[in-house]
């Protein structure tokens, strides 16, 4: 079987920095494992590193059986800015052009967003009749209205028209929608104007747990060490992540000016500075900037509490954060400021707690009560690891994706 992954956003096989992989890698991987043919379409534009994947060529064969198809864009330095938007439009017009001289795969698998690229390519798809099983992971364009105040929001629905008109077009064309989360797709399904039918599935985004040899786990401990990040059974609460506005460190500072314990806070990002900025002279905070995956496993080992500081938006309610599939893999209590369907995992299989970001005591209370409790964090750390082994584990997930791939390419 022949299949297209589209997803843009992402980091793909040929990338040089050994970056985590996300649904494009991890599906794609279980796809070839299984025998299927893959090519992964994706932006010459990687969002991660800001700059462009290659200046020479625009596919890239990885083995046999998959192949990586590099559409071309101008790029944007902001996440969030007009740039963005005419780079995503420059991309779906660069995808119309490609598509002229294409056979059509077998099935189809399209991460949403961006809405463009989507738009795009499931009208190609549907013309050619083949199926298509749309990847929700983001509620957009709904999280453009943030940046409009509440008193000119219905201006902010007005601009956003176009956007929301496409989505709608897109998610009734589909064959079947697959979400992270029950909750994510039922929004998907409520656009869609339709009921959930055979086609549409939920698949979390966990990833596998990579394997490191012993001088990579070596390395990446000798470097934590260089940072005063020891091995020695500190009381270190940790966050790993990409440092932007979807976070609120707030309360995580301020927690570190009222306890004993080291606070880690890994990775870069267009927040990296600001935060920095905030924690000057916090000397139990330390800022290592970007991790490699072995640098991230070594400092979540030696983590007593994982952070997920996420600001408690609506579409993040409905979804559970990637970095909570890895502070489980890893069997490390979460510690994390959204409610919906994150924090009810949380509470509901006791791995962690949650605080509110609007009480700025909140984090540093419950982490001096928790931190003062052995038992309860190695009770926490037991619990998580035991409930990503039962319900998260990225072979279940992706071999299950995979045979809803299969079914929907035979059904049709």
């Amino acid at each position: 079987m022949k299949i297209w992954i589209l997803q843009t956003g992402e980091p793909v096989q040929t990338d040089k920095a050994r970056s985590r992989p996300m649904r494009a890698m991890n599906l794609s991987n279980a796809l070839v494992k299984d025998g299927h043919d893959v090519e992964i379409w994706t932006s010459n534009f990687d969002h991660f590193l800001k700059n462009h994947r290659s200046k020479a060529q625009n596919n890239f064969e990885v083995s046999k059986t998959l192949k990586i198809r590099l559409i071309s864009s101008r790029g944007y330095r902001s996440n969030i800015g007009i740039g963005r938007l005419i780079d995503h439009a420059e991309l779906a017009l660069n995808l119309r052009k490609m598509l002229k001289s294409e056979i059509p795969p077998d099935v189809a698998f399209i991460g949403y967003p961006p809405i463009e690229t989507a738009w795009i390519l499931t009208k190609w798809l549907k013309n050619k009749q083949v199926p298509i099983l749309l990847d929700i992971k983001d509620a957009w364009p709904e999280i453009l209205l943030r940046v409009f105040p509440s008193q000119i929001k219905f201006l902010g629905r007005l601009v956003i028209t176009p956007y929301t008109l496409m989505m709608k077009r897109t998610f009734k064309d589909v064959d079947g929608i697959c979400a992270p989360t029950n909750e994510f797709l039922n929004w998907g399904l409520n656009n869609a104007s339709r009921m959930k039918a055979l086609f549409d599935t939920v698949a979390p985004l966990t990833s596998p747990n990579s394997d490191f040899t012993n001088d990579e786990i070596v390395s990446a401990g000798k470097w934590l060490d260089s940072l005063g990040i020891y091995d020695d059974k500190t009381a270190r609460v940790s966050f790993i992540g990409s440092l932007n506005t979807a976070f609120d460190f707030k309360p995580v500072i301020f927690a570190a000016q009222n306890l004993r314990c080291q606070f880690v806070i890994a990775g870069d990002g267009p927040m990296y500075k600001e935060i920095m900025n905030m924690s000057a002279g916090i000397k139990n905070i330390v800022m290592p900037g970007w991790l490699t995956e072995c640098q991230s496993k070594v400092l979540s080992e030696r983590s007593k509490i994982m952070l997920a500081p996420l600001k408690d938006l609506p579409d993040f309610k409905m979804s559970i954060p990637n970095k909570f599939f890895d502070y489980m893999s890893n069997g490390k209590p979460i510690f994390s400021s959204i409610s919906g369907v994150a924090g009810k995992l949380i509470s509901d299989n006791n791995i962690g707690r949650e605080y509110t970001n609007n009480d700025l005591d909140s984090l540093a209370n419950l982490l001096k009560e928790v931190l003062a409790d052995d038992n309860l964090i190695e009770e926490m750390s037991d619990n998580s690891r035991k409930l990503f082994l039962a319900n998260f584990s990225s072979d279940k997930i992706y071999h299950n994706l995979v045979t809803h791939l299969v079914m929907m390419h035979n059904a049709h």
